[in-house]
Formats: structure tokens, C-alpha cells, sequence
């Protein structure tokens, strides 16, 4: 009976290793199989949407890299920033680079255009010179301006020009002769020792002038506007210089032009001799830079010489002359201010026409 058990025992454990070993085979047997189905699915190729494919682009290779040169900017050219920015007309910083090296070369004279095109600075200064500020009226400019009225006296108040006779021959000038003042001469004449002149102020020529033509300083004839509301009797410059006619500088006073400007006279050039026929006045004329007259007979020579004009039906204009020495009177023509004649018509002795008749 302990021999059957035995026996009985035997033949169990001989079977539970018996299916121990199978189920060990089995599963050697299935990793086996795994493991050769794993072999063969590495040799074939992968596909790019394998799903089970964890990188797909594992095996591609890097782009080269590429690195790229900086340009170098050409001369005079302009780096672009992006953006605005603030530009004068006037400025061109690309003229500084040129004009820097001009100046390492030789001597260069910067004009005014160039200093405000290269320099901020200049440019600045400039503006603040050229730009307008409100300021306080001050009294100083009036008191300025009344000071001038005060120190300046107008021809129109000076007394009117006398005249003199000669009695007997005096500096070349013969007995008998008519010498018309000068009322500037006059007014310095008569102030006091040590008494400051006022300036002397004329006012300009008027217009629609007519003209007579005196032979003066035994030179030649020539054109003379007669304007009796010029308080004196000037000539011009040139005029002076082709007649030979000398002047004193000390002698001067301002002549007012259309625009209030105020142009003092060279000089008084003195017993200057024009003759109107039988008739030699000599006169004291102003002498001017470039008026634009030749001669211009003031009020003094109008008021001495009572001079008449008279105007007849045809147009013409007839200018009498009165001698106040001897009383005769001489008769001329004007002519048009510009349009001097080819023949000039000899001036008339009135009195002597009217003993004739």
C-alpha cells in the first residue's frame, strides 16, 4: 500500500514538471516568435506616416548654414535709419565729407552757403539773428527822433537870398556885376560866435520842369530846370567837373529825397557866372553827387531875377528876366525838360525891341 502511494505520488510530480516544461516551451516558443517578427519589420523600409515611428526626420541631415557679408556703404552715400527726421532746405550734410577734404588739400574760402550747410551751430545763431522778438516800445527812439527835428532847420525857413551890386571889380569879377546870395551862406553867416549849426535840409526837385539853357562859366550851354520851389540853386557833380568849376566842401547841407532819405551836398561852389542874354547873373550853386538834373535854378534865382512866365496859345513858354542894376529885361524861350533844341534862339532885349518901335 505505501508502495502504490509512492508510486501514485511519483506520477503526479512526474506530470506538474511535465506541464511546467510545456508551458516554459510556449513561452520560449512566443518570444521567439516576437523576436524574430521584430527582425524582420527592422530590415524592411519605414514609411514617413508610420505611426509608430517616434521621430520621422531623425534621419535627415542639417541645412548647410549660411552667413552673409555686411555691406560696406559707398562714399557720400546715406545709411538708412528708418523712420523721419528733421531737414533744413538749406542743409546737405553730404558737403561736409568733400569740403573736409578740399580743406586738408589747399586753402579753401568757406562762403556763407557752405559754413550754414556743414555747421548746426551756425545755422542756429543765424536764426536767432533773423527771428523777430516782441519788444518794449521805449521813449529813447522818440526822444531820438525830436532831437534830430530839433537839431535840423528846412531851407523853407531860412530868410530869402539877397543880391549885390558890385561898386567896383572885385576877385576877377568886373564893376557893375549882379552877385545873387545863397541863403545857406547866409543863415552860417549870421550865427553866433560859437554857436553850433543846424542841419540845412531841401527838400527834392518837382516835376514837369521847364528848361532854359545859360551859357555858364563861358563853357557851353546847358540845360537848366527852372524850379521856383527849390530853395536853392544846384548843379551837378559831373556838370561841375566838365565845366571846370571849383567848390568848397566845408559848405554843404542835406538834400530830402521822395522817400524821406536825407543826401548830403559835396560842397558851394561860389560866383559861378551864367548869362541869359545881355544879362550875367552870378550865382552860388550847391554841388550834388547824381541828381537827376544837370543844373536846377532855385528861388533864389526867381526871386532876384523876378522872373515871368508866359505861357501863349501855341503851346510855347516865354521866360522874362529882370536886371535889377540896370532895370532891363531879357525875353527866352523854355524848352520841354529832356528835349533840347538843335538851334537855341537868341535871347531878347525887351527894352531895347520896345525903343526900336
Amino acid at each position: 500500500m505505501i508502495a502504490a502511494t509512492r508510486s501514485k505520488k511519483q506520477d503526479t510530480e512526474r506530470l506538474l514538471e511535465n506541464e511546467t516544461i510545456s508551458k516554459a516551451k510556449k513561452i520560449l516558443e512566443k518570444r521567439k516568435e516576437k523576436d524574430e517578427m521584430i527582425r524582420e519589420q527592422e530590415k524592411e523600409p519605414r514609411e514617413l506616416g508610420d505611426e509608430e515611428d517616434e521621430i520621422p526626420f531623425a534621419g535627415v541631415k542639417p541645412l548647410p548654414e549660411v552667413t552673409r557679408e555686411k555691406r560696406q556703404p559707398v562714399e557720400g552715400e546715406k545709411e538708412s535709419k528708418g523712420g523721419y527726421r528733421n531737414i533744413a532746405p538749406l542743409q546737405d550734410d553730404g558737403r561736409a565729407i568733400s569740403l573736409i577734404k578740399e580743406a586738408l588739400k589747399v586753402p579753401v574760402h568757406v562762403t556763407t552757403e557752405d559754413l550754414l550747410n556743414i555747421s548746426a551751430t551756425a545755422r542756429q545763431e543765424l536764426k536767432k539773428l533773423l527771428t523777430k522778438k516782441r519788444v518794449e516800445k521805449t521813449q529813447s527812439l522818440k526822444t531820438k527822433a525830436v532831437d534830430q527835428m530839433e537839431n535840423m532847420i528846412h531851407a523853407e525857413q531860412l530868410p530869402s537870398a539877397t543880391y549885390e551890386v558890385l561898386e567896383e571889380e572885385r576877385s576877377g569879377i568886373p564893376k557893375g556885376s549882379l552877385i545873387i546870395g545863397d541863403p545857406v551862406e547866409q543863415y552860417l553867416g549870421s550865427l553866433q560866435p560859437g554857436e553850433m549849426a543846424k542841419k540845412v535840409v531841401v527838400a527834392p526837385e518837382s516835376v514837369g520842369l521847364r528848361a532854359v539853357y545859360p551859357l555858364i562859366n563861358g563853357k557851353g550851354n546847358v540845360e537848366s530846370l527852372l524850379d521856383g520851389g527849390s530853395q536853392i540853386v544846384s548843379m551837378a557833380r559831373d556838370t561841375a567837373i566838365e565845366l571846370k568849376i571849383a567848390w568848397n566842401p566845408e559848405i554843404t547841407v542835406h538834400m530830402e529825397s521822395a522817400n524821406r532819405a536825407l543826401e548830403e551836398t559835396l560842397g558851394l561852389a561860389k560866383n559861378v557866372p551864367l548869362i541869359f542874354g545881355h544879362i550875367v547873373i552870378y550865382l552860388q550853386v550847391h554841388i550834388i553827387k547824381e541828381p537827376a538834373y544837370k543844373v536846377l535854378l532855385g528861388r533864389p534865382f526867381d526871386s532876384v531875377t523876378e522872373s515871368l512866365v508866359k505861357n501863349e496859345k501855341n503851346g510855347n513858354q516865354t521866360l522874362t528876366l529882370t536886371d535889377p542894376n540896370t532895370g532891363e529885361r531879357c525875353a527866352m524861350n523854355t524848352y520841354e525838360r529832356g528835349k533840347q533844341p538843335g538851334v537855341l534862339a537868341k535871347p531878347l532885349n525887351v527894352d531895347f525891341q520896345f525903343s526900336m518901335n
